[in-house]
């Protein structure tokens, strides 16, 4: 088997369509990390103005989503427009009078402001500069007392008004509503990854961040066109006649996509490591020097190897590039999934586990075990997919499948091998 899987390797090497895949790879990381070496984290100061840097709270107050969702609301409400994210991009819904005149409502019961009061209040406090003593004179604030529950039955019905893909839903709220950590937190922040991640753990986390949605479709390019190119080169015919069993031939394939997908971000991934390696000579931090190939193996492998194993099995179904719909509809589906659980922590058994931050490692910790679960999964749906592969491939063999495009039992068996 190895000898046939070096030489697909050799293959794969060779096609135009693999160093396309590597360029997409490099330009990748380069427009996301290029130039990290230069903000490297480094212990927070206490009194500095900002500690965005260092991440933001897990949770917020009630009363901070509260005010949160107010002030979107009432941009929207003067603007006559809301954005909506229906399908992760941006859609922009303009409210007719009768939709503004309810919304206004809401505010006024919010605020305590009478609507006519609260339409002239807008109107002065949008016109001012932003970041002014003036702008700053007047906010809508909500009223003292306001219930929380009667805040999210008016976000509510906010979200019927706008349709899918309002940021007016409660867990969106509770999202974008957290606040940078303060000057305790961001040390915090700070000593857990140095202490705990050994430097190097939260940015090769947040290189898997960004590999991770490009390992959730590019590998099913590489496989798909593998099969195809010998396709159309009429070598399936050839293969078939062959003695050498379809478990090995299917598996030395994929194995040999999977390698040869992976290698090239394992090279890259050895960048963001130089450059903790250089940032932490001669400050006394003890860098994980193998982190790179901990996630790599550990949260980047397991999706190569699924989307690898669904592409050979799709494309020797379909004998066409289907796979290639099949899994952008998978990959979309699951960006959309990922969009609240960017900052880390949220993992679920989504195919592309999100953590869109260098610091978080409380929420890594946390979460630690439903990932480990999660890439276990996905590492067991490739073998199984590749089960089911190599028995589509021994039934073509033996002639219970047409070849050439109809997925239809063949009875007359006219092309056993």
């Amino acid at each position: 088997m190895w000898s046939l899987w070096k030489k697909e390797c050799k293959q794969t090497a060779k096609s135009l369509i693999y160093w396309l895949y590597v360029i997409c790879l490099v330009l990748f990381y380069v427009s996301q990390m290029g130039g990290m070496r230069g903000r490297m984290m480094t212990a927070p100061k206490e009194g500095q103005e900002d500690y965005r840097t260092y991440g933001k709270k897990d949770t917020a107050s009630e009363a901070e989503i509260m005010d949160y969702g107010l002030s979107r609301l009432v941009t929207g409400y003067y603007l006559e427009t809301f954005d909506t994210y229906p399908v992760g991009y941006v859609k922009e819904v303009n409210i007719s009078e009768k939709e503004k005149e309810e919304i206004g409502e809401m505010l006024a019961d919010m605020t305590g402001e009478q609507p006519d009061t609260l339409d002239k209040k807008l109107e002065e406090y949008m016109m001012l500069p932003w970041g002014t003593e003036e702008e700053a004179s007047w906010v809508p604030a909500m009223r003292d007392g306001y219930s929380y529950e009667k805040f999210l039955k008016n976000m509510g019905r906010v979200c019927e008004i706008l349709g899918p893909g309002s940021e007016f839903t409660e867990a969106k709220l509770k999202y974008s509503a957290r606040t940078p950590v303060d000057y305790e937190g961001a040390k915090k922040a700070y000593e857990n990854l140095v202490t705990k991640d050994g430097y190097t753990g939260g940015y090769l986390r947040l290189f898997s961040d960004y590999m991770g949605i490009l390992m959730g479709i590019l590998p099913a390019f590489l496989i798909t066109s593998r099969i195809l190119r010998d396709r159309r080169a009429k070598m399936q015919d050839l293969i078939f006649t062959r003695k050498t069993s379809s478990a090995v031939i299917v598996t030395a394939r994929c194995l040999a996509g999977i390698c040869m997908a992976i290698l090239p971000v394992i090279a890259i991934s050895v960048m963001p490591m130089i450059d903790c390696i250089l940032f932490a000579k001669g400050t006394g931090i003890r860098l994980d020097y193998l982190a790179f190939l901990k996630y790599d193996l550990g949260w980047l492998l397991p999706p190569v190897m699924a989307v690898t194993a669904l592409g050979m099995l799709v494309t020797e179904l379909s004998e066409t590039p289907l796979a290639i719909l099949v899994q952008v509809i998978w990959w979309f589906a699951s960006l959309q999934m990922g969009i609240n659980g960017m900052s880390g922590g949220d993992y679920g058994w989504n195919l592309i586990p999100r953590h869109n931050s260098v610091v978080n490692y409380g929420g890594f910790a946390n979460g630690f075990g439903q990932l480990v679960k999660n890439r276990l999964l996905y590492a067991a749906l490739a073998v199984v997919l590749t089960a089911a592969t190599i028995g589509i491939y021994e039934a073509k063999r033996k002639g219970h499948f047409r070849r050439r495009g109809n997925i239809l039992f063949n009875r007359k068996k006219s092309d056993q091998a």
